[in-house]
């Protein structure tokens, strides 16, 4: 341990600004109790009045409410040089730029040695010397979350040295993510789609898909959708299931609390995305067993292996898409073998313990060196 730091023991700061509750809230909360079980000291700041809070305090987790709201405000760096100061933090993990601006340069002053940026999506990085500013100076690192964000980030920053880009992928707790009886084959046909509903998650090809599995005729019991999460299209989606032969065939379910269960229920899993950073929803969907019909766009391939554990289409083709719904539908044996290889390559390549690891490597140096 580098006994000259200001601070001896490791303790590590989640800092997210965000209001909502998605897979990206989930995996601070999950990566602050990790560290913890581990022996590390972890807290996180979060917005105030936030779902990320509640949580957090539901849960035990220490957590602090500071607001970040605008960029370089006076008040906030104060406060939150202050925290990290009082609190004794020695690492920083950072969910959006805005954080970063806020959280990275209050560190810098109240030195903390690692700072690290999280990029969740597959987006470029701005070239400006504003933002290449705080990617090398208030960051000390950038975490991606697939080969395919560091890709981008890279293609996209070539200022940015590479040394400084860590892969860190979003692991799966396989044991709360396993299997169950009735495999795939002998269940319903039902689809599942887990997700925000937002435009970047592809829904409106799904929805164009789904019309056409909708309108053909079926010799036995008719597929049905199930779409779990909450989101801007939502009230669109209500609007195009009134419009379907078939309108009790597609379930809305709102935000899920048992992702697990839901899973356990369907026999095969859709992810039609413009663009993912991870794609949680796939890797969780293949630990539980179930084939998985995604997008070739960003991580996806990393997770879903065409014709091994899933079938990849096209982005944007309804047809395709459509297609391969009617495959896997139609083809237990098939959906059967797609689910087990799944769940063998999570667990061999994506289980929770490598990405604690690690995460407590990056935001702990000192120690695990």
């Amino acid at each position: 341990m580098n006994t000259n730091h200001p601070f001896a023991t490791p303790h590590v700061c989640f800092v997210n600004s965000l209001r909502g509750l998605g897979g990206a809230e989930l995996w601070f909360l999950a990566a602050c109790r990790n560290l913890l079980a581990r022996g590390v000291q972890a807290s996180l700041v979060a917005q105030p009045g936030s779902r990320l809070l509640a949580g957090a305090r539901a849960e035990g987790l220490p957590a602090a409410a500071i607001p970040i709201r605008c960029d370089g405000a006076f008040w906030t760096l104060y406060k939150l040089q202050r925290h990290f100061r009082r609190t004794k933090v020695t690492a920083l993990v950072c969910n959006l730029t805005k954080d970063l601006k806020a959280a990275g340069l209050a560190g810098r002053w109240a030195g903390v040695s690692v700072r690290l940026a999280s990029r969740e999506s597959d987006f470029p990085l701005k070239g400006n010397a504003y933002y290449r500013w705080y990617f090398r100076h208030a960051a000390t690192g950038l975490l991606v979350n697939s080969e395919a964000t560091r890709r981008t980030v890279l293609a996209s920053a070539p200022w940015l040295d590479p040394a400084r880009v860590h892969l860190l992928y979003k692991g799966i707790d396989t044991g709360r993510f396993r299997p169950s009886d009735p495999p795939p084959s002998r269940r319903p046909p039902v689809v599942g789609f887990v997700g925000q509903l937002i435009a970047r998650k592809g829904l409106d090809t799904l929805m164009a898909a789904w019309q056409q599995l909708d309108e053909a005729a079926w010799p036995a019991t008719p597929p049905r959708l199930r779409l779990a999460g909450e989101g801007s299209l939502q009230a669109d989606i209500e609007r195009w299931r009134s419009r379907l032969r078939r309108p009790a065939c597609v379930e809305l379910c709102g935000f899920l609390t048992d992702v697990p269960a839901f899973w356990a229920e369907c026999r095969c899993a859709v992810l039609p995305s413009r663009s993912e950073g991870f794609g949680l929803a796939a890797a969780e969907a293949s630990a539980c067993g179930v084939p998985v019909i995604a997008t070739a766009a960003s991580s996806l391939p990393e997770i879903v292996h065409a014709g091994r554990t899933g079938l990849l289409v096209p982005v944007d083709r309804p047809r395709n898409l459509a297609a391969a719904l009617a495959r896997l539908l139609g083809d237990g044996p098939l959906a059967d073998r797609f689910g087990a290889e799944g769940r063998r390559l999570i667990v061999g390549a994506f289980d929770e313990r490598l990405c604690w690891q690690r995460l407590w490597e990056l935001t702990c140096p000192e120690v695990t060196r």
